[in-house]
């Protein structure tokens, strides 16, 4: 299913999770390795690893998108806050769905990246079984 945004069109499913934390990153990956997810997986150490590939590729006529990422928050270089304001800017990936991953438990640190345009969080620390759990909720609502 080909789903048109402007002028970016999302052909196939892929993930991008930018998590410095290489445990965390090992997690994700399992877990969603557990679920049976088969669809290309991206890991990046930090915000601007993110934005970097952005930027190579934005221009390329054959450049997916990815269908979801899923950002940790406190990042070293370009935090987790800093890339969802600046990927809800931009309209070539303003219609990315994104998870923000955060140690928080504040109702207003959390309300205020669903007001910028966060489409989740997940409070962290969180088990493996957890991660299994969420992943498969991921991979339903998100593919």
């Amino acid at each position: 299913m080909e789903r048109e945004y402007s002028t970016v069109s999302v052909h196939k499913k892929s993930i991008w999770i930018a998590d410095d934390d290489p445990d965390d990153r090992l997690i994700i990956k399992e877990a969603f390795e557990e679920n049976h997810y088969n669809n290309p997986i991206s890991f990046f150490e930090d915000g601007e690893k993110v934005l970097i590939k952005f930027k190579e590729n934005s221009n390329l006529n054959d450049f997916d998108f990815p269908s979801l990422l899923i950002l940790d928050l406190n990042m070293p270089k370009v935090n987790g806050l800093e890339l969802l304001t600046l990927l809800k800017k931009n309209e070539k990936t303003k219609h990315i769905p994104v998870i923000i991953l955060t140690t928080s438990k504040s109702k207003s640190d959390k309300q205020k990246l669903i007001d910028i345009g966060a489409d989740d969080y997940i409070t962290k620390p969180y088990s493996f079984d957890s991660m299994i759990e969420i992943t498969k909720n991921l991979i339903e609502k998100y593919g």
